[in-house]
């Protein structure tokens, strides 16, 4: 293979800028320090692309740019594109980052591994800075431009930042901005494609990924000549610009077909005291909502419905289950529409690394869910290839799922110490591989991710939320809560986003971190919240506990997901005090375990039963 450095001329046969040639440079020299080895150049050239898919994202999804693209000269429409597209752009930079970190973890060295996080952080920061520096002013961020024009010359001190790309730590017009990106882009192209070339059994994956940053710089491409300045073009209108978007890739265009994220009517209905069958009844009946989920529901058909119950611990403890009574209940609505087979999806957790009896249709049975309306199924057990056209790490998914004629996500209201809320789209999380392969530190992609690669290609038509009694909430409700509140209130909608959004919302919960699946599907398929309509009750919960309620639940919400990735040996610290008689220990506990996992419970007051 010809050196990158050798020729000055890019991969369109277009001159070199000055950075694409140190870029070629620095790939040379990795190249010659490995001395033929070609597991020591991989390792260099995913370091290099750690910190800087690291840096994109953290500079296309920060702050500073999105009050930037609203502050263009242009029509609201064209500003909510570009904001899509950048928002979409930092969700594909984000994957790459989580799929190489995952790579290089996985290689269990300590020098590596302690090379990746100084690498991943470090791209954070970067990326941080580069985009205050590049999109504040002093006038209106004069704190936080100083410190990034500190961060900027340290970066320069350690040689971080080549020279040309020194002149782009400053303010600049929104074309020169896209220009520079056109060539940032393509330096990330040239290191893919140098990982592809090495080979190994993440090439193919390098490839598509090499692919995804040629369209991310033809993106930036059509902006740059769209404006002139901070101004649109005179020529470029917002019909132009989004037809022009889709034929590079429809993923940066929001999508108006798509089942999540087109919004709709949410049904909300609130009971004092009810019979599961009249609940549903009230919630899908009578608006008819089951009628028009049933209209695509062949006689004979199957149904599956991905539910939640493996999170249970106790039976005393009924908080992380939804009621049995309304899976029944639903699967008889559904047979008397004509349903064939109603299946019920569950799947596998970390749980069963330390408990037995924890398959799947024994937790069910120990629940109550063993109604003859429907059979259970393991969807981690039935795996088939998933061949997704957006998103990376989930390459398979279960088979029921695929195969089914229906689909219906019914979640239960939950709080979640990282996540905020656990609702509908949380539900589907699991239809892929192993939960607990897409939650520690060497995971190739985030666990939101994958549930989101599954939706686009198999969303469910209806979405419903169990909030009527037993909702555990507090810091850590999806792990069991002792005094768990009673809403009364049952949630259904054919867009499972619209519905989570109005759920969120009544839980107290407006803004989310972006790792939220919440928050990736609206980056995903858009935000539907200005085509919702809400049919009934559209009112706060009282007596819920946010995990946002109050300065200290913030701070330990923000480490509750690094601390569980990175240091509960993989889950095991961080377990409900498990029914002994059906779920016994598969080993010695261990004396520092058992020490840590009742503190653990104490403090934070989860897996215990009252």
């Amino acid at each position: 293979m010809k050196p990158a450095a050798e020729t000055d001329c890019d991969a369109d046969g277009e001159p070199a800028s000055p950075l694409v040639r140190d870029f070629a440079l620095e790939l040379a020299r990795a190249h010659e320090l490995a001395r033929g080895d070609a597991d020591r150049e991989r390792h260099t050239l995913s370091l290099m692309a750690l910190e800087r898919e690291r840096l994109v994202d953290a500079h296309y999804s920060g702050a500073s740019l999105g009050a930037r693209i609203a502050a263009l000269r242009a029509p609201a429409r064209v500003r909510d594109m570009i904001r899509f597209a950048f928002q979409w752009a930092a969700r594909e930079e984000q994957m790459h980052a989580v799929l190489v970190r995952g790579v290089l973890l996985g290689q269990r060295g300590l020098r590596l591994a302690i090379a990746t996080i100084s690498r991943h952080f470090a791209g954070l920061v970067a990326g941080w800075s580069s985009a205050v520096l590049t999109h504040a002013s002093w006038r209106r961020a004069p704190l936080a431009k100083t410190l990034a024009w500190v961060v900027g010359k340290l970066g320069m001190i350690a040689g971080k930042v080549p020279r040309a790309a020194r002149s782009t730590l400053a303010h600049q017009a929104f074309d020169e901005f896209c220009r520079f990106q056109i060539e940032a882009e393509r330096t990330a192209e040239m290191a893919w494609s140098t990982l592809e070339a090495l080979g190994g059994e993440h090439a193919a994956t390098y490839a598509r990924i090499a692919a995804e940053e040629r369209r991310h710089r033809k993106i930036f491409g059509l902006l740059a000549a769209s404006f002139h300045g901070d101004a649109l073009d005179d020529d470029t209108t917002a019909e132009s610009l989004e037809g022009s978007l889709a034929a590079i890739d429809r993923a940066f265009v929001p999508s108006s077909t798509h089942r999540v994220g087109r919004g709709g009517r949410v049904i909300v209905r609130a009971f004092a005291d009810a019979s599961a069958e009249q609940r549903l009844d009230d919630a899908l009946v009578a608006t008819d909502l089951l009628d028009e989920v049933a209209a695509v529901l062949p006689p004979g058909g199957t149904v599956a419905i991905k539910t939640t119950f493996m999170m249970a611990y106790d039976r005393r403890d009924r908080s992380p289950v939804v009621d049995p009574a309304l899976i029944d209940a639903l699967a008889g609505l559904l047979r008397a529409r004509g349903a064939g087979d109603v299946v019920v999806l569950e799947a596998q957790n970390q749980y069963d690394q330390f408990f037995g009896g924890r398959g799947v249709v024994e937790v069910a049975r120990y629940m109550g869910f063993d109604a003859p309306s429907y059979r259970v199924a393991d969807a981690t057990a039935d795996q088939v290839p998933l061949a997704a056209e957006r998103g990376h790490g989930q390459s398979t998914i279960s088979r029921e799922w695929v195969a089914a004629d229906v689909r219906i996500a019914f979640g239960k209201m939950r709080t979640h110490p990282s996540w905020l809320a656990h609702l509908c789209l949380g539900t589907l999380e699991s239809l892929g591989g192993r939960v607990d392969r897409m939650l520690f530190a060497d995971r190739l992609a985030d666990l939101g991710t994958g549930a989101m690669i599954m939706l686009d290609g198999w969303p469910c038509h209806l979405a419903i939320l169990d909030a009527t009694s037993a909702v555990p909430d507090g810091l850590t409700g999806v792990l069991g809560c002792r005094d768990p509140i009673s809403p009364g209130r049952l949630y259904a909608a054919t867009d499972p986003l619209a519905l989570d959004l109005v759920a969120a919302r009544h839980m107290g919960l407006v803004t989310f971190p972006r790792d939220v699946p919440i928050a990736m599907a609206r980056d995903w398929f858009g935000d539907p919240t200005p085509r919702i309509v809400v049919d009934g009750p559209d009112t706060p919960i009282v007596g819920l506990r946010s995990p946002h309620r109050n300065d200290w639940t913030i701070f330990l919400s923000a480490l509750a997901y690094p601390v569980y990735a990175y240091s509960s040996r993989r889950g095991a610290l961080w377990v409900p005090r498990m029914d002994p008689a059906a779920f016994p220990h598969l080993g010695p506990e261990g004396r520092a375990c058992w020490l840590a996992r009742r503190l653990l419970r104490a403090t934070f007051g989860f897996g215990r039963p009252a």
